[in-house]
Order: structure tokens, then sequence, then C-alpha cells
């Protein structure tokens, strides 16, 4: 796959010490990606927050957006598992729109509560080495959804449902993108204005 596994994680720890310490420099970079922004972080600053040596961190992380990545594939994993609630929530149900605006919602409140989340996700769109953790999220989130909406929609070509589930997954994160970047005080009209596109789509 060439290059795209260049920034992962040096060593996973093993031991509970070590495990605080890899914890720590997420925390801390996450942090500091809310108060400095993404180009002005470093793995210097993030050595000086955390209290740690340069060392330490370079032991699990290569460079900045090596943690960048594994922040990346943290958040992604937690807005997946909402999902996954979500489809089982609603298996046997039927499928109103203001079922879908629940999700969305969801996933914006998820996202908003996660720290340094806005540069989070703009750096995976924007950083070529680090898109392959929103590609790899975004292709298992699509595959998901097609099989749930096929056992609700069995009459549906699956071609069809499937190009139409990647076209609502982009558009729904793309949605959470434009709340997340500035003050919306109408985030729950929002929510249903997708809703009602998303399902008469």
């Amino acid at each position: 796959m060439g290059n795209e596994q260049k920034f992962q994680v040096r060593n996973r720890p093993t031991q509970k010490r070590a495990q605080e310490t890899f914890d720590l420099i997420l925390h801390t970079a996450a942090l500091l990606l809310e108060e400095v922004g993404f180009d002005k972080l470093n793995t210097n600053l993030i050595c000086k927050h955390a209290n740690i040596t340069p060392p330490a961190l370079y032991r699990y992380f290569s460079n900045k957006y090596s943690i960048l990545e594994e922040l990346g594939r943290t958040l992604m994993d937690v807005q997946n598992q909402s999902s996954f609630r979500w489809m089982e929530e609603y298996r046997n149900q039927p499928l109103e729109d203001e079922d879908l605006a629940q999700l969305l919602r969801e996933q914006y409140v998820i996202t908003k509560e996660f720290h340094g989340a806005k540069w989070i996700m703009r750096s995976l769109r924007s950083v070529p080495k680090l898109a392959q953790v929103r590609f790899d999220s975004h292709a298992l989130m699509n595959g998901e959804f097609t099989r749930w909406y096929s056992e609700k929609l069995p009459d549906i070509d699956p071609k069809i449902i499937e190009r139409r589930v990647r076209v609502t997954n982009e558009a729904g994160y793309a949605l959470i993108e434009m709340l997340l970047d500035g003050d919306h005080d109408d985030a729950d009209e929002v929510f249903a204005d997708a809703a009602i596109m998303f399902t008469a789509f």
C-alpha cells in the first residue's frame, strides 16, 4: 500500500506504566491541538507539557504525525462504535427522519467532546499520509451500513445502496466538520434538515 503506514506507532505498550506514558502523550497532544492548532504542535512541546523526555516519546512515536494517526484512529473508532450501537438499536425498527437525526446528533456530540477533534479531522483530510486513517474508517462503515440497509431494503439493488451510503457517509462527515468549525446555535435544525435529505436519498 505504498507509504501509508509510515507514521504508525513504533511500539505498543504492554505494561501499565508504559501504557500510562503512551496515553499521557496522546492526551497531552490532543489538549495542545485545542490550544495551539496543528501547525504549532511539535514533539518538543508535547514533551514539555507532558513532563517527559524526548526519548520517552520517541519510544512509541516517530513524530507528531504518528501521534495524530493514533489520535485519528481512536476518534474514528469512537465514532464508529456509536454508529454500531445505533444500527443495532434500529435493526428491526422502521426508520424515521428523527432516528437518523439522532445518529448525526450523537456523532456530533461525541466528536465535539473528543479533545482536539477539529484539528484531528482536519489533519486526516489535509495530510496525505494521514488520509488512510479516514479511508479505512469510511470503507469499514460503508460496508456495515450497506449490509444494514440491504437487510431493510431487500428489493433495492445493493450496488445502489452502497453508492448512496458512500455519498451520505461523506456528507455526514462533512456536516460534523462544518459544525465543529464554527459556533452554530442551530445544530438541531441542521441535523433535522440533513436527516430529511439523507432519508429521501
